[in-house]
């Protein structure tokens, strides 16, 4: 296989994925809410809809994927915080959700999966052409301080993180909350160090990082 056959097969991979996800949320969606009813139920399909529009409003960032070149700083990365995103999302689906009724646990699920849908689809669009699925530095690349970037360096990031976390208590089993904390939050952190070793070679970047945490203020 050549490298440009290579680059572009992994290109394609996050549509695949998004796509395969899509296909079993919609199916594992079905089969649990038809057993709930109610105020539950309803939710329940606000943030199943809500999901599948999330993922088709970043479909566009993969079919673009191909016109953006080199793949080789993103060390495969991208697989591995994909299938802790599914994972995550799949495994709240799957098993069976501790309570059949909305509880405030439930509501502050719901309410930090709205901040962290609109938190992070605002920094893709912050970013514009510099967002990409993968680990890579594109054409002119530069630092972006504006938005929510004034506050985290990877705000993206942040918001996915917590809407995945929203979604997770919403859906609550313990399996989820399992794949969360121990799959997709370490996957995110191992993205973002090999992330910042591309970062760190744009010019500014090590005095915008000494000014900004990662992905929470004040914290890391």
């Amino acid at each position: 296989m050549s490298n440009e056959t290579s680059t572009s097969f992994r290109n394609n991979i996050p549509k695949f994925m998004m796509l395969g996800g899509i296909v079993a949320l919609t199916v594992l969606a079905t089969l649990k809410l038809q057993n709930w009813s109610g105020l539950l139920f309803c939710l329940g399909i606000f943030m199943t809809g809500s999901y599948l529009a999330w993922l088709l409003s970043e479909s566009n960032v993969s079919t673009s994927e191909d016109s953006k070149g080199d793949t080789s700083k993103d060390k495969g990365t991208c697989e591995l915080y994909a299938f802790g995103r599914f994972l995550t999302v799949l495994t709240a689906m799957a098993a069976t959700t501790q309570w059949q009724e909305m509880n405030l646990i439930a509501w502050i699920g719901l309410a930090l999966f709205i901040f962290g849908v609109l938190f992070r689809l605002n920094a893709i669009n912050t970013l514009g052409r510099f967002y990409s699925h993968r680990v890579r530095l594109v054409g002119e690349h530069r630092i972006i301080d504006t938005g929510p970037y004034r506050y985290v360096r990877h705000p993206a990031y942040t918001g996915m993180l917590t809407a995945h976390f929203g979604f997770v208590l919403f859906f609550y089993n313990p399996w989820a909350m399992g794949a969360f904390l121990l799959v997709l939050l370490p996957a995110v952190v191992m993205r973002i160090k090999v992330e910042e070793v591309a970062l760190y070679e744009l010019e500014g970047y090590s005095t915008y990082a000494d000014a900004h945490k990662r992905i929470v203020p004040l914290v890391w």
